[in-house]
């Protein structure tokens, strides 16, 4: 399949399937004859995508999968390996899932807080590290 057929199927734009194929993530083939120069994209590519899509939601960036891919192409991985991987990423996502958690009590403080007329004490998200990164660490008023 050519490339606007391919973007699709696997739900890519151009550009991002012009960056899988620069990073080496998906290998499309050249075409059949010598004046068809146009890259043949194949089911397997469209499965890679997905794959490489799952990876991205349990929050690998493209620089990781890339790392990953090149290392399962040049022998594979081992059990050691990628149970590391594995668990370096649900520690990850548990830290992610830790600061959500702490920005959904602000956020819904902040909500019964506004909703009671502004009575009382400001609910406060100094503490929130992901909050503190995004005003870079200054006490801010959001709203």
């Amino acid at each position: 399949m050519l490339i606007a057929e391919f973007c699709r199927r696997a739900g890519l734009t151009r550009d991002a399937v012009r960056l899988y194929v620069k990073l080496g993530l998906i290998r499309p083939s050249a075409g059949a004859s010598g004046s068809n120069r146009y890259q043949q994209f194949h089911e397997a590519d469209v499965d890679r995508v997905a794959l490489i899509k799952v990876g991205q939601q349990l929050g690998f960036t493209l620089k990781q999968i890339v790392i990953l891919n090149e290392e399962y192409e040049a022998g594979g991985i081992d059990q050691a390996r990628r149970l590391a991987v594995m668990q370096a990423q649900l520690a990850q996502v548990d830290e992610k899932a830790t600061q959500l958690g702490k920005l959904q009590s602000y956020l819904r403080a902040k909500i019964a807080w506004i909703e009671a007329g502004e009575h009382g004490d400001e609910p406060s998200f100094c503490g929130l590290e992901v909050v503190n990164r995004m005003v870079g660490g200054k006490r801010t008023r959001l709203a």
